[in-house]
C-alpha cells in the first residue's frame, strides 16, 4: 500500500479494497437533519458525509488520523513526500515571545499544516505575526483570511505599525490595498482570486472555527492549491465530527500546548468570577411553544429578566468605580430593548461600518465614569477591549464555541483590573434550561470558579 500525498487531496492506493471500505465506514458521519432530505427519502443518499471516497481519496489534512488507524492493523504505507525545506523562527523587534508562543510558531514552521488552539487573549495575533515573519523570506505570496473585518483591520495595524512587516495588502468591503501578503475577509475573497488563488504558498486562517461549516467559508479553506503551509488559529476548535473533520481535512491536526487555566495561574490572563443568576420558573402552559417563541418570551421580552440585567448594571456602577461593562445579546431587538432600559449605554451592531465601531468603542472606553456597551455576535469575536471589567451574557445559547469565545472577551489582562466578573443566567424554561446547564458545564470544564446565586 502507498499514499500519494498532494496539497489539497491525497489518495490511498491498495489492492485490498476492504481497507478502503473499512476506512470509509470509520470516516463517515450522519449529517444532522439528513432524514428530511428528499434525496435521502428516495434512497439516493445514505444521509452521511464521507471523508474518504470509494477510490481512496481524502483531504490531506486527515493523513495523521488515517496513519494512526492503519497503524492499529500493523499497516505502514509508503508515503510520497516532497523535499523538506528548513525554516527558522524570526523574532519581532522589541516584542518577546512567551515560551508557548515560540513553541507554537516552531510547530507551524516544522509541521507546515495544522490548527493552533490557543485561548482568547493568549496572543494569537503575535503568533500569526511570528509565522508570517519567519516565512516571508522564502515565500513571497501569502493569504491571511478573516471572518470579521474588525479582526482584519486590528491585525493589519499590528503587523504594519508594531511588527514592521512589509508588503502587506488588505481587502474587505470598504477597502482594498494590493500586497503580496494579503489580509482578506472571506466575504471579499473573490477580489483576490486572480492575484493569490494559484500563487499563494502560505494560507493562514484566523478564528478558523468560523470556517468549518457553510459553502463559502469551507470552500475558502479547502482552496489555494499551492499553499503548502496551511495554518489555522482558534481558541475553540469544534468537537462535533463533521465540522472537526472539515477543519482537519483542510488544514491538519489540532495543536494545543497551553490552557486558559494555566495562563490565568501564570498571570497572563485575568481570573474570572462567574456568577449564575436564577431566572423565574417556567409556565407549564407554554409547553407547546416552539424554541423561537420560548426564546422571545423568556429572554428577549422578559421584563423581569431584563430588569435584573439593569439592576446588575446599577449594582456594578455603584460598587466599582470606572467599570467597563460588556453585555452580549443574540438579537438586535434584545440589544435595542436593553439599550433603551440602561441609561447612557452604547450599542454596536453588525451593520455599523468600521469607523462607527471605532467611534463607539472609543466613547465607551473614554467615558470617565462607568460605561456599558451592548451588542450581538459582533462583540463575541473581532473586538479587542482589554479594559472590560464585567461581562453580562444576556443570551440563552447552548453553543460551547459561543460561550467560551464570549468569556474570552473579558479575560485579557489590563492594569485596571486583577479579576473580571461574569454574569450569566440559569434559565428555568423549556429548551433554555438545558442550554443554561450546558454553559455551566463549559465554564467548569475550563476550571473557572462558578457560583450560583
Amino acid at each position: 500500500m502507498r499514499i500519494e500525498i498532494n496539497t489539497l487531496k491525497s489518495r490511498i492506493i491498495t489492492d485490498n479494497p476492504k481497507i478502503i471500505q473499512a476506512l470509509d465506514n470509520l470516516y463517515s458521519f450522519r449529517v444532522p437533519g439528513s432524514e428530511y432530505s428528499p434525496n435521502y427519502r428516495r434512497r439516493g443518499w445514505d444521509g452521511k458525509k464521507h471523508f474518504i471516497s470509494r477510490s481512496g481519496v481524502f483531504r490531506t489534512g486527515l493523513l495523521h488520523r488515517i496513519l494512526k488507524d492503519l497503524e492499529k492493523i500493523n499497516c505502514s504505507p509508503e508515503l510520497s513526500k516532497n523535499e523538506e525545506v528548513g525554516y527558522s523562527l524570526e523574532r519581532i523587534e522589541n516584542i518577546p515571545y512567551y515560551d508557548y508562543q515560540e513553541e507554537l510558531i516552531n510547530k507551524a514552521l516544522h509541521e507546515k499544516r495544522g490548527v493552533i488552539k490557543s485561548p482568547t487573549g493568549s496572543g494569537k495575533t503575535l503568533i500569526t505575526a511570528g509565522i508570517i515573519k519567519s516565512l516571508a523570506s522564502k515565500h513571497k505570496k501569502m493569504i491571511v483570511l478573516f471572518n470579521a473585518k474588525q479582526l482584519l483591520t486590528q491585525t493589519y495595524e499590528f503587523l504594519h505599525k508594531v511588527c514592521n512587516i512589509n508588503n502587506l495588502g488588505i481587502c474587505y468591503g470598504e477597502g482594498y490595498i494590493l500586497g503580496d501578503i494579503m489580509l482578506c475577509t472571506v466575504q471579499s475573497i473573490e477580489k483576490v482570486l486572480d492575484t493569490h488563488l494559484e500563487d499563494s504558498e502560505v494560507l493562514i486562517i484566523d478564528e478558523v472555527h468560523e470556517f468549518c461549516n457553510g459553502k463559502t467559508t469551507l470552500a475558502a479553506i479547502e482552496s489555494f492549491p499551492n499553499a503548502s503551509f496551511r495554518i489555522g488559529l482558534t481558541a475553540t476548535p469544534p468537537s462535533d465530527p463533521i465540522p472537526r473533520y472539515n477543519l482537519e481535512g483542510s488544514l491538519g491536526p489540532v495543536w494545543s500546548v497551553v490552557s486558559t487555566s494555566s495562563l490565568i495561574e501564570d498571570g497572563k490572563l485575568t481570573k474570572p468570577i462567574i456568577q449564575l443568576i436564577k431566572s423565574e420558573e417556567f409556565d407549564p402552559m407554554d409547553d407547546d411553544l416552539m424554541y423561537g417563541e420560548i426564546y422571545d418570551k423568556y429572554i428577549v421580552l422578559n421584563v423581569n429578566r431584563n430588569n435584573k440585567i439593569k439592576d446588575i448594571v446599577g449594582h456594578i456602577e455603584n460598587s466599582y468605580k470606572n467599570s467597563k461593562i460588556l453585555i452580549l445579546t443574540k438579537s438586535l431587538e434584545h440589544t435595542a430593548i436593553l439599550h433603551g432600559l440602561i441609561d447612557d449605554s452604547f450599542k454596536l451592531q453588525g451593520e455599523d461600518d468600521i469607523g462607527k465601531r471605532y467611534e463607539t468603542i472609543s466613547e465607551f472606553l473614554n467615558t470617565k465614569s462607568s460605561s456599558v456597551l451592548i451588542g450581538t455576535k459582533i462583540l463575541q469575536t473581532g473586538i479587542n477591549i482589554e479594559e472590560i471589567t464585567h461581562l453580562i451574557n444576556a443570551r440563552g445559547l447552548k453553543s460551547e464555541v459561543a460561550t467560551i469565545q464570549a468569556l474570552g472577551r473579558a479575560l485579557r489582562k489590563h492594569e485596571s483590573k486583577d479579576q473580571v466578573y461574569i454574569y450569566d443566567f440559569m434559565d428555568d424554561a423549556k429548551y433554555l434550561r438545558a442550554h443554561s446547564k450546558a454553559r455551566k458545564t463549559y465554564y467548569t470544564k475550563e476550571n473557572h470558579e462558578v457560583k450560583e446565586l
